[in-house]
């Protein structure tokens, strides 16, 4: 299976030395879904932005070739996408933006018939990516496209931290678990964290994750990390509209306090591996 050929070239550069580099290379960070709207790539970019506020080099990648929405909700037109990758002229440098409290953003390219085409090459161009900047970041955040197709858990497989986004809607959670099952089935010993987006209440999140936990527990005899949740909050949707960011037109929000404390969560695990 051709799958399983990107699987092994991202995993040999990944973990090839690693130990030996550990410090200096950047952690790989996946985020996913099992469905479309539980606000995944509103969640990647505020969190990017609060891992750089803490100091640390970020690179946010929009891997998702289907529905590129990162530059949508900065309001910015980048002069060129990841879909460039496939023209040798162009370097991996060149298509770095500039985003905000100085975060470097990788666009993707929204429903590029020729990228749809040639996957194979498309991810060999972002193998590449990460072989050309691993070392000059900190994170690197992959926002991969929902769902669960042979692209997405390409990059899942591949990362050192997969994070699954739900919402408290039963399909979203349905979704979540048959992702979680998926990863856990077909990788030897992902680290699999949980996040609950869009909850009414504290109590509402750990009654979510528990519920999907229990159910991981009992058929697959595996565990989910939760890494937090994200309260229900109107700001958000009234940062979308503006196209800037949540952690930074409304600092002081509920859902940007969470945010933070799920930045703070992760660079504290990674300090204690």
């Amino acid at each position: 299976m051709e799958t399983n050929d990107q699987i092994k070239k991202l995993q040999s550069f990944m973990y090839s030395d690693k130990d030996a580099k550990k410090d200096k290379l950047a952690k790989l960070v996946a985020i996913t879904s099992g469905k479309g709207g539980v606000g995944k790539t509103n969640f990647i970019l505020n969190l990017a932005i609060a891992m750089s506020i803490r100091n640390k080099k970020v690179l946010l990648v929009d891997a998702d070739m289907n529905l590129s929405n990162i530059d949508v909700l900065l309001g910015i037109y980048p002069e060129f996408t990841l879909a460039n990758l496939l023209d040798d002229e162009i370097t991996a440098e060149k298509l770095l933006i500039e985003g905000p409290r100085g975060i470097k953003i990788l666009s993707a390219s929204s429903g590029d018939i020729m990228v749809m085409q040639n996957q194979k090459k498309y991810q060999q161009a972002l193998i590449q990516v990460y072989m050309d900047m691993r070392k000059d970041f900190d994170y690197i955040l992959i926002d991969t496209g929902a769902g669960i197709t042979d692209y997405t858990l390409d990059f899942l497989y591949a990362a050192d931290k997969i994070i699954v986004i739900t919402t408290p809607e039963p399909t979203a959670i349905t979704d979540a678990y048959a992702m979680i099952k998926v990863l856990f089935f077909r990788a030897k010993s992902p680290n699999l964290s949980l996040i609950i987006n869009m909850v009414q209440t504290e109590d509402e999140a750990k009654t979510i994750y528990n519920k999907i936990n229990l159910i991981v527990q009992h058929f697959l005899n595996k565990t989910v990390n939760n890494l937090g949740f994200i309260l229900h909050d109107k700001n958000v949707k009234e940062s979308v509209r503006e196209q800037a960011p949540l952690i930074i037109k409304r600092p002081r929000s509920t859902a940007s306090a969470n945010i933070h404390n799920i930045a703070i969560t992760i660079m504290k695990e990674d300090m204690n591996e």
